[in-house]
């Protein structure tokens, strides 16, 4: 297990993101936090410098960073939505009850 680390939201980043948002950094893994939206729903993003994180520590940050009782997922739109920003970049996004126990998931 890695342990996550409040760092400064990178420099050149601080203007684009969503107020509020949180920094973390374990081992070479990169982490934004944040909450947008009316409903305040959780968006997680993690990244590597060289490779995509791997399982564990995109287990590890989901669930040292946020509330265990909130629900992640993470969402492939169409393609013509789609933006991802750093190559070895991926979101979790929340999502809420009635999204997953509709028997859509």
């Amino acid at each position: 297990m890695v342990t996550f680390i409040e760092i400064p939201a990178p420099e050149p980043l601080r203007r684009t993101l969503e107020p509020g948002t949180r920094a973390f950094r374990a081992s070479h893994c990169g982490v934004l936090l944040s909450r947008s939206g009316p409903a305040q729903l959780w968006h997680l993003s993690i990244s590597h410098p060289h490779r995509y994180p791997n399982w564990d520590e995109i287990h590890d940050a989901r669930y040292q960073l946020v509330p265990d009782e909130v629900t992640m997922a993470m969402i492939l739109p169409p393609k013509a939505d789609y933006v991802n920003l750093h190559p070895n970049c991926f979101h979790l996004h929340q999502i809420m009850p009635e999204e997953y126990q509709r028997g859509a998931i």
